[in-house]
């Protein structure tokens, strides 16, 4: 299955539960798998639950291929600085143009270790902050969203060929963005 904007868009239609926040990540995983499997199909993926006082965020990571596949969870608004010596000795590739990117934002939740990927640098701080910062400004504002970044492979490295964001309001409408990571 090609996973695109109409998939989650007609996923999140055709949903009838009470809470498709809570409830949305049950059909996104296997399908988010699914695809993975496709390409990499000896893959060993686990979940990992980043549980906090202040959020829980998941991430599905290729223990193989020592790299993320997908983050996901509810976004908090974080006032707290990220600690920038964690993030030393991560994934980096590329040189120079590339960033330790962190597909959950800190100021959404998110910190170091798992949360980091090759990214782009005029990426990882450009067009991918539109949607962090509207993630951002939803949990500000206490409305509960489901915020997803999934990191797209062509080869076993371990920087992203691309990069799927997407923020799955209450209202069962969705904001989606595909980036290039190259």
């Amino acid at each position: 299955m090609d996973l695109t904007k109409e998939t989650y868009r007609e996923l999140v239609a055709l949903y009838q539960g009470k809470d498709i926040v809570r409830d949305i990540s049950i059909d996104l995983v296997p399908l988010w798998c699914e695809d993975y499997y496709f390409m990499n199909p000896k893959a060993e993926l686990v979940q990992v639950v980043v549980d906090t006082s202040a959020t829980s965020l998941t991430y599905l990571f290729d223990i193989d291929l020592q790299r993320n596949v997908v983050a996901y969870g509810l976004p908090i608004f974080s006032k707290h600085r990220r600690d920038a010596s964690r993030m030393a000795g991560h994934p980096q590739s590329g040189g120079s143009r590339f960033h330790r990117g962190h597909l959950m934002a800190h100021s959404i939740g998110g910190g170091t270790d798992i949360n980091l990927v090759p990214q782009l640098g005029k990426l990882n701080i450009g067009e991918f902050r539109a949607l962090e910062r509207k993630a951002r400004n939803l949990a500000e504002q206490n409305v509960r969203c489901l915020y997803f970044v999934r990191a797209i492979y062509s080869t076993k490295s371990q920087t992203p060929r691309r990069f799927e964001q997407c923020i799955i309001h209450p209202s069962k409408t969705i904001d989606y963005e595909m980036h290039n990571n190259f």
